[in-house]
C-alpha cells in the first residue's frame, strides 16, 4: 500500500503533522493529526443580557455598560470583542479604570442594539490574548476640540460651558441668542453660570466613534468668596442625533436652591406647536414673540405629585390644564416644532424628590428648565436630552423623549461581580 503525492499534498493542505514508522519489509502508518489552524483557545467569554421595558422598538439604539475584570484578566481594553450569535457588533471599548498592575478593572463598552418591544437578546463578550475587534460602525461620529471650539457631527460646542451651545447643524438648525447652559441660583436670588471664563476645564471622555463623551469642570464663587465645584457631562451616539447633557453640582454648605438649564432655539418661522407628555398629550401653539407656556411639576413630601399647564402673554400666563390630582405621574417630556426643524426634550428623572420641577418655553425660542428642591440638598443633579430632528417630523419620532428616558437596561453576568469583588452600580 503505498501513500501518493497527492494524498501527500493534500495532507499538507490540511496543516497536519504525520508520523510514519516502517516495521519489517511492511509499512505501518501512525497518523498523529494536530490541526495547526485550531488554535488553543486562550481568550474567555461572558454573556449580556440586554432588554427592552418600555414597549418600544428600538432602532440601532445606543447601549453603554461597564464590565468589571478581576486583576489581570484583561491586559488591554483593545483584546475584546463583541458578538450577537456568530456575528460580530461593531463596539467601542475603553479602560475606565486600571488594576496596579495596569490590567484592565472596569471595560466601558458602548455599542448600538436593534431590538423589538419588551424582548431581550444576548449577546457574547469574548476577550483575551489574541482577541480584537474587527467590525467597524457604519457612521462613525468624532469629537473634533480645535480653535476654541468642540466639534461632534454637526454640532458646534464651546470650550468654557457657557454659552453651552454654538450651533447644531443638523439641516440648517442654528441656536439663537438667550440664555444657554447650566445656572444656579443661591437662597439670595443670585443666578451663577456654570462655566464661561478660562478656569473651566474641558476634558475628553470617549471620542468615538460610537459614543463620544467629554466634560467641563469649575468651580463657582457664590457671595462671601465660597467655592463650589461643578461638572458639565456632554454625551452623543452615533446613532441618533441628540444631546444629553448633565450637570452635578456639590454644595456642601447647602446655599444654592435651584438648578437649571436655557437652550435658546431658532425654529424658523412661526407659529411653532409646541407639546408636553402629559396623560393627555397636552399640545398648544405659540404664534408671536410674547408667547408662553410653563410645564410645572409640584412633589409633595409624602410623595403626591400634581402639574399644572399655563400659557398666554408672557408674564400673563393663565392655567391651560391641570392633573387635577395629587397622584398624578411626573411629566418630564416634550416637542417644540417650527417650519423647518423640531427639537424634542426629556428630562431624566426629573421629578423623582420633592421639590418643585418648571419646564418653560417663549415665542422667542428660549426654552429652560428647572429643578428645585423642596429641602435643601448637598448636591443638584439635571440631566436634559435634546433631540434634534427634520420637519415634518418623521413617523415613529414621538417615542423619541420616553425611549431617551427608559433606556435598554443591560445585565451583566453576576459571577463577574463575584470574581473580580466589584459591586454592581447602583442605580438611579
Amino acid at each position: 500500500m503505498g501513500i501518493g503525492s497527492k494524498d501527500c499534498r493534500r495532507w499538507v493542505e490540511m496543516k497536519t503533522f504525520t508520523f510514519v514508522i516502517v516495521v519489517g519489509v511492511g509499512l505501518v502508518i501512525l497518523l498523529l493529526f494536530v490541526p495547526l489552524s485550531a488554535e488553543i483557545q486562550t481568550f474567555q467569554r461572558l454573556d449580556l443580557l440586554i432588554e427592552e421595558t418600555a414597549g418600544i422598538r428600538r432602532t440601532r439604539y445606543p447601549v453603554n455598560v461597564r464590565v468589571p475584570f478581576p486583576q489581570g484578566a484583561l491586559a488591554r481594553p483593545d483584546e475584546v470583542r463583541l458578538l450577537l450569535g456568530d456575528e460580530e457588533i461593531p463596539g467601542q471599548f475603553f479602560s475606565s479604570s486600571n488594576w496596579p498592575d495596569t490590567s484592565v478593572q472596569w471595560l466601558a463598552l458602548s455599542f448600538n442594539a436593534s431590538i423589538g418591544p419588551l424582548e431581550t437578546r444576548t449577546y457574547r463578550l469574548e476577550y483575551g490574548p489574541g482577541v480584537g475587534a474587527g467590525a467597524k460602525p457604519e457612521r462613525p461620529l468624532i469629537l473634533v476640540d480645535e480653535s476654541g471650539v468642540v466639534q461632534v457631527g454637526r454640532v458646534h460646542f464651546t470650550k468654557t460651558g457657557s454659552p453651552l451651545f454654538r450651533s447644531v447643524g443638523y439641516r440648517g438648525q442654528v441656536i439663537g441668542s438667550g440664555l444657554n447652559g447650566f445656572t444656579v441660583e443661591d437662597t439670595s436670588g443670585t443666578i451663577y453660570e456654570l462655566g464661561g471664563n478660562i478656569s473651566v476645564t474641558s476634558e475628553t471622555i470617549r471620542s468615538g466613534p460610537l459614543y463620544v463623551e467629554f466634560r467641563y469642570s469649575g468651580r463657582i464663587v457664590l457671595r462671601g468668596g465660597i467655592e463650589t465645584p461643578f461638572v458639565v457631562t456632554v454625551e452623543m451616539p452615533n446613532s441618533k442625533s441628540w444631546v444629553k447633557t448633565t450637570a452635578v453640582v456639590n454644595d456642601a454648605d447647602q446655599r444654592l436652591r435651584k438648578l437649571s438649564f436655557h437652550i435658546p432655539l431658532d425654529l424658523g418661522q412661526r407659529p411653532w406647536v409646541w407639546d408636553f407628555g402629559t396623560p393627555r398629550w397636552t399640545y398648544g401653539v405659540l404664534r408671536n414673540d410674547e408667547g408662553s407656556v410653563i410645564l410645572t411639576n409640584n412633589v409633595g413630601i409624602q410623595g403626591a405629585t400634581e402639574w399644572r399647564v399655563e400659557a398666554g402673554p408672557k408674564g400673563r400666563e393663565q392655567l391651560y390644564e391641570t392633573s387635577g390630582t395629587t397622584q398624578a405621574v411626573a411629566v418630564e417630556w416634550g416637542h417644540l416644532q417650527g417650519g423647518r426643524e423640531a427639537v424634542a426634550f426629556g428630562l431624566d428623572h426629573f421629578a423623582d424628590a420633592p421639590g418643585t420641577y418648571r419646564m418653560e418655553v417663549d415665542g422667542m425660542g428660549q426654552a429652560s428648565f428647572h429643578a428645585v428642591p423642596a429641602i435643601r440638598v448637598t448636591q443638584h443633579r439635571l440631566t436634559v436630552y435634546l433631540h434634534f430632528v427634520g420637519s415634518p417630523v418623521q413617523i415613529g419620532a414621538a417615542t423619541s423623549p420616553p425611549s431617551m428616558l427608559r433606556p435598554l437596561v443591560v445585565h451583566v453576568d453576576p459571577k463577574q461581580y463575584a470574581v473580580s469583588g466589584m459591586e454592581p452600580p447602583a442605580a438611579r
